[in-house]
């Protein structure tokens, strides 16, 4: 099923169709955690680029105690976190800086490791996007992670996926230069109800916090034999 909204209300909609997060995965997020889910109790963040997880560990973290901060690229991730280990996974403009069969394949996999939602934002189409330089719209040396190498639309996504969707999102590029004509952009949702006997909050929480620890523990080890 897609939904078309305008620019404005794309966001405000997909926030309101989420399922609530102990645990949350968030892939890629580069200098900017997702915040679809308000301060989820644990938020782990996994970021290829080195200069990315040094910003956050110095600039975020302080202000947000729930965030644990990995360097690892999606690869690594996927190898990492077991089945069901989280509530939710969120890969945000990322599927689009990667080739159309790897996007795929992170795709596929996350959906192993979610216990109830993954939600994937992305351009609509190919988002023209290159970077010569190594430096990026930050400032900092991520240029190499800019590039985008695939377009996807609502079709590379099956009946098991709900598609939010504006067609007018992307108004300007990545340093700020306006569009002649706005690129689209579109979140799919793909959501699993009642897979698991319910258990109390407070339960669960603990749980996952034991259950993470120790998943924080094995990604550590693998981020620092690389």
């Amino acid at each position: 099923m897609v939904v078309w909204v305008a620019r404005d209300e794309l966001v405000p909609l997909v926030e309101q169709n989420l399922m609530s997060a102990v645990s949350v995965l968030d892939i890629g997020c580069g200098i900017r955690p997702q915040t679809l889910l308000k301060d989820p109790p644990i938020h782990i963040c996994c970021e290829p680029c080195l200069e990315y997880v040094t910003y956050l560990q110095k600039n975020v973290i302080p202000e947000r105690k729930n965030l644990v901060v990995l360097n690892l690229d999606w690869d690594a991730v996927v190898k990492t976190f077991p089945e069901r280990s989280v509530d939710t996974v969120v890969i945000t403009d990322v599927i689009e800086h990667l080739t159309k069969g790897d996007g795929k394949r992170l795709l596929a996999l996350t959906e192993t490791i979610a216990r109830n939602q993954v939600i994937v934002f992305t351009p609509l189409g190919l988002l023209p996007q290159d970077h010569d330089s190594d430096l990026d719209a930050w400032g900092l040396h991520g240029g190499a992670w800019q590039a985008h190498k695939s377009g996807w639309s609502p079709d590379d996504f099956d009946e098991t996926w709900i598609i939010y969707a504006s067609d007018d999102f992307h108004r300007y590029d990545v340093h700020g230069n306006a569009f002649e004509e706005p690129f689209g952009a579109f979140y799919a949702v793909k959501t699993w109800r009642d897979t698991k006997p319910s258990i109390t909050t407070l339960a669960k929480k603990h749980l996952l916090r034991h259950h993470c620890h120790r998943l924080i523990d094995r990604a550590f080890d693998i981020a620092c034999s690389n």
